[in-house]
């Protein structure tokens, strides 16, 4: 049965269902749309990625390594630093 999701048809702009999707790896998943537009007919896919954690979980996995909201933003400016910091050389 087709799931509904909070997308809309890029076309049509009609309301779009999740139809299938493969579990790539506990991190990734590929999903399957379908338009619920009969006459557009629309269907396509797309990746749903868990980048980073925002609260740790209390049964942790210890196979999966997430990075914190924390990390990544220092790890960004870290970088914005020295993208900056080689400008003015």
């Amino acid at each position: 049965m087709a799931r509904k999701s909070n997308h809309q048809c890029p076309h049509c702009t009609s309301s779009m269902s999740i139809r299938t999707s493969k579990n790539i790896h506990p991190l990734f998943r590929i999903l399957y749309f379908q338009c619920s537009n009969f006459k557009c007919g629309f269907t396509c896919s797309g990746n749903l990625e868990i980048t980073h954690q925002i609260s740790p979980s209390a049964a942790p996995n210890l196979n999966i390594q997430l990075k914190t909201l924390d990390q990544i933003s220092a790890e960004r400016k870290a970088s914005n630093d020295e993208y900056k910091k080689s400008e003015d050389d």
